[in-house]
């Protein structure tokens, strides 16, 4: 959560160079999440399964999700760049756009 406010910056800074984000919530209210990605402005689509834990996320067991956050960067060819994109999101992101 501490996050939202870069990742949303990194969005508005990079998207119409065509950056997107897909969230993946591991939250069990729906309302709640609603109301977050509301109040911090975060427009992309969220997934949600309303599972009743995180285990019971769909999306989490296919890929090995084992802790959150939880952010990868993936290419428009859909492979994946790295496993750890929070860190220096906004370089990676301009690095990759750069190549594409």
């Amino acid at each position: 959560m501490a996050g939202a406010p870069h990742l949303v910056e990194t969005y508005q800074k990079f998207h119409d160079q065509g950056f997107a984000i897909l969230g993946v919530s591991l939250d069990s209210d729906r309302n709640a999440l609603l109301k977050f990605t509301k109040e911090h402005n975060m427009p992309w689509p969220q997934y949600f399964d309303g599972g009743t834990s995180f285990k019971d996320n769909a999306i989490a067991k296919r890929f090995g999700v084992g802790s959150i956050p939880c952010m990868w960067l993936v290419d428009k060819e859909g492979n994946l760049v790295t496993f750890n994109a929070r860190d220096k999101l906004q370089m990676k992101v301009a690095a990759l756009l750069a190549r594409q």
